[in-house]
């Protein structure tokens, strides 16, 4: 049987490389491997006061605490980080509209899109996302304008003041990132601003070394 499902395996992943699609590989165990070890949260200014900051959290429970892989997130095309029970991590993007889902891995596969939803963020605001496969929140009993919160699956956009009463027992696991868009990232610590300087039409341009 073991034979079996390692051999179907191969095969999707063959398929999926001879048809050009972009696979990426799983790289966060979960919990009951490695639980998260970094430091507790503490609040991050962003790499550019134009950009928004976004922080997914996930609750810490027996139930994540027995997953032997987590989830991991994506961006438009771009893979970012693995989320175990008991962790949180951080995005910085430029204002604008994604594509934000999540995917379970199996091995070295991605086989299943947990959830899908388009993300549309402004620039110097901060969003929290609390991630949560068996307990979620019913946010009508905690906004009263819950229809404008992001909901897909076990990911719900919450205000920051019930993100932070749950964010300060949790801990760092993957170091952020900083998202420019599908051509351009940078680990969330590069030292510069994010937005090119607008020149006027008739400045020089710059030769290339």
């Amino acid at each position: 049987m073991l034979a079996r499902v390692l051999g179907s395996l191969l095969v999707a992943f063959l398929v999926a490389g001879c048809a050009g699609i972009k696979i990426g590989v799983p790289t966060t165990s979960g919990a009951f491997i490695s639980a998260a070890k970094g430091k507790v949260f503490e609040p991050m200014d962003t790499l550019d006061p134009r950009n928004a900051m976004i922080y997914v959290y996930r609750p810490a429970n027996q139930w994540g605490y027995e997953e032997v892989q987590a989830p991991t997130f994506f961006i438009d095309s771009a893979q970012i980080f693995g989320l175990k029970s008991g962790a949180y991590s951080w995005l910085e993007v430029h204002g604008g509209r994604y594509d934000f889902y999540a995917r379970r891995p199996l091995s070295m596969l991605f086989l299943k899109t947990i959830f899908e939803t388009p993300l549309q963020v402004e620039g110097g605001k901060v969003y929290y996302f609390r991630y949560s496969e068996d307990q979620p929140l019913v946010l009508e009993e905690l906004v009263a304008d819950a229809e404008n919160y992001v909901q897909s699956g076990p990911l719900q956009q919450v205000p920051e003041s019930v993100a932070l009463r749950e964010l300060k027992n949790l801990r760092l696991d993957e170091m952020g990132l900083y998202y420019g868009g599908e051509t351009y990232e940078e680990p969330r610590w590069a030292p510069f601003f994010t937005f090119p300087e607008k020149l006027p039409d008739d400045a020089p341009s710059v030769a290339k070394k």
